[in-house]
């Protein structure tokens, strides 16, 4: 009985086609992979701009009224940098018996139904502050401070002004008073966004360029924006007029690793009214 095997050309042809067959499955093999992995930096880039817009969104929309502002963008040999600065609301109330005259005592009568518990002496008290400058300026007649730290005391608290010759400029219509903490600022700078909070008050807006935050670390809240590099403004502030109150545009672009762009345009609307 004859044996019979694989001529030398059938094997060189069996080989050919197994390695076909190999090239184009790891060429399968690995388009999947790269699918999965743009597919999860879209995410990722996804998820972490929308945690930035929401924190962001959450905390404008509970400013004091009119304390937002912006510096204009600075691109340069690294000052690319752009902030947005706020004041955050402590606590909202009515006010009885502020000073407005000379003859008053420098107390007041604060009036909420809202849940904190004290007023640091760090906190400004506004009344009827209608611009950024009644907010933040040192001479203003729109704020006062408390002499020393106030515990809640229930619905109805008495507040002891740190000045002895307090004297608020004009009363609001309404009678509201706002209670507002130390700014806050976020600032994109290059490709990051970082969040500085606890850097005390300053008539000029901080920004890290001018060193204003020096000794306070910024908390990264988001990389990979191409505003900057874009030319293109990350934030801008409508003022208050008498037909709308304060709108703070915001326009984020994220750049994925593939250089996919992810656009974010969104008009935060306070509602806070002085």
């Amino acid at each position: 009985m004859r044996n019979r095997g694989f001529t030398l050309v059938e094997l060189v042809i069996v080989i050919l086609l197994l390695a076909i067959i190999a090239i184009f499955s790891f060429q399968f093999v690995g388009f999947g992979s790269q699918m999965f992995v743009s597919g999860a930096e879209r995410v990722r880039v996804l998820d972490q701009s929308r945690f930035v817009i929401e924190r962001l969104t959450r905390e404008l929309r509970n400013s004091v009224p009119n304390s937002a502002r912006v510096t204009p963008k600075n691109i340069g040999n690294n000052t690319a940098t752009q902030c947005l600065e706020f004041v955050p609301t402590r606590v909202a109330g009515t006010y009885y018996d502020a000073p407005f005259r000379n003859n008053q005592p420098n107390t007041l009568t604060f009036v909420s139904l809202a849940n904190w518990s004290v007023i640091e002496v760090t906190d400004r008290l506004y009344i009827y502050a209608t611009r950024t400058n009644h907010v933040y300026a040192n001479n203003s007649n729109r704020y006062e401070q408390v002499n020393a730290q106030t515990t809640r005391s229930g619905n109805v608290t008495e507040l002891t002004l740190a000045s002895s010759n307090a004297r608020y400029g004009q009363r609001s219509p309404r009678q509201r008073l706002y209670i507002g903490r130390t700014p806050v600022s976020y600032c994109v700078e290059g490709q990051n966004i970082y969040r500085y909070a606890n850097y005390g008050w300053s008539q000029q807006q901080p920004t890290p360029a001018n060193g204003r935050f020096a000794g306070v670390t910024g908390t990264l809240m988001g990389n990979g924006l191409a505003n900057l590099v874009n030319n293109a403004p990350a934030f801008q502030v409508d003022e208050t007029t008498l037909l709308q109150n304060n709108i703070v545009h915001l326009f984020l672009q994220f750049n994925s690793i593939d250089n996919e762009q992810l656009f974010f345009s969104q008009e935060v609307h306070i509602p806070n009214a002085p």
